[in-house]
């Protein structure tokens, strides 16, 4: 399937263009992501970082297995432009915006670590307890939390991405967020299930997702992008 030169890009909705776009978004999204951890050290060097840790985060249970569409989720959200590239009803305006938009809610959330860094170290399993995990299990989450620091924990860029991509597939493929969303919700939750993040954490990057949809993707972004495409 050829790329027909002549087409502007905006009105270019093949999935072959989709999918050539999708490449260089995809790897600056993906580099912007590996700063995470260096962004959280660099926050807590600045000053100490607070515990907002409260009665709630003692009352949710610990459960392993939802280890599973969180991780799902993550990388979803990643790849997001490969499913959007075979849907012919999202626009490559739409895709631009919404790596765009994801991105810059990244560097708005980095500012904030590097402003007022946090901490989830208090609710992560620091211990084996026999009662609550299998050395198999006590293993996968220790991998998991090894992968990133303690640190970062308030927003929580791990839900702010599914909250963000639910309410972008809610506006523009319908059909699709009615699958996703339930994985989604169980990504979203596992932040605090998997002790990842306290409840405030969590709540926030509630926040940051939704402010990242309707102000940064539709107030923003999305108009920025559609002008630029225009000219």
């Amino acid at each position: 399937m050829s790329i027909p030169i002549n087409v502007p890009i905006k009105q270019n909705h093949t999935t072959r263009f989709k999918l050539t776009l999708f490449l260089p978004l995809f790897l600056v999204l993906g580099i912007i992501m590996l700063v995470y951890n260096t962004v959280c050290i660099e926050g807590g060097k600045l000053s100490k970082p607070v515990s907002l840790k409260i009665f709630l985060d003692d009352w949710i249970p610990f459960n392993f297995y939802i280890i599973f569409p969180y991780v799902i989720c993550l990388g979803f959200v990643l790849l997001a432009g490969v499913f959007f590239a075979f849907n012919r009803k999202i626009s490559v305006i739409q895709i631009i915006s919404f790596y765009c938009s994801v991105i810059l809610m990244y560097f708005l959330t980095y500012i904030i670590y590097l402003i007022f860094p946090t901490t989830a170290q208090d609710v992560m399993i620091s211990s084996f307890n026999p009662s609550v995990l299998n050395w198999g299990m006590y293993r996968v989450i220790k991998g998991l939390y090894g992968l990133s620091t303690p640190l970062g924990d308030f927003p929580s860029l791990h839900v702010a991405p599914m909250v963000f991509m639910s309410f972008f597939l809610y506006k523009n493929w319908r059909t699709f967020f009615w699958r996703f969303f339930p994985i989604a919700f169980l990504g979203a939750t596992g932040t605090v299930l998997l002790k990842f993040h306290v409840f405030l954490g969590f709540f926030g990057g509630v926040l940051m997702g939704i402010f990242g949809y309707f102000i940064l993707y539709e107030k923003f972004v999305y108009k920025m992008v559609s002008k630029g495409l225009d000219t």
